[in-house]
């Protein structure tokens, strides 16, 4: 297993929280993250991160460099497979509106998707 690709770890977080910023801001008019909501999307996107470099390092920086498509596969997929499906469950329970859902799903997929580029970019 390669080593954890730190920085780009320490980059994806704040990166979610400006995205988080702009997406709910004049993105799309939504009420803005509250300086709590952007604290807790840099931690909880740290430890996503941290999950995510260590499965990169499994892959390994060999077969990267030769398919860079799997930083974007990877963490693409996992939002899509994962995190997605995860937010439709909970928000199907609490009646959340179907635009609100897909604002949110929409955003962690961007996340994650910036954090693939993240990844691949200080690789």
């Amino acid at each position: 297993m390669d080593p954890l690709n730190w920085p780009a770890i320490a980059l994806s977080a704040p990166l979610a929280a400006l995205v988080g910023l702009v997406w709910y801001g004049p993105l799309f008019r939504r009420p803005a993250p509250g300086l709590a909501a952007l604290a807790g999307i840099v931690a909880l996107q740290a430890v996503s991160a941290l999950m995510l470099g260590h499965a990169l390092a499994r892959i390994g920086a060999d077969k990267l460099a030769v398919k860079p498509w799997l930083y974007w596969m990877q963490t693409g997929g996992i939002a899509l497979a994962f995190i997605v499906p995860a937010l439709w469950i909970s928000y199907a329970r609490h009646a959340v509106s179907r635009r609100d859902a897909l604002i949110d799903a929409g955003f962690w997929v961007v996340v994650y998707l910036l954090t693939g580029t993240a990844f691949w970019a200080l690789g």
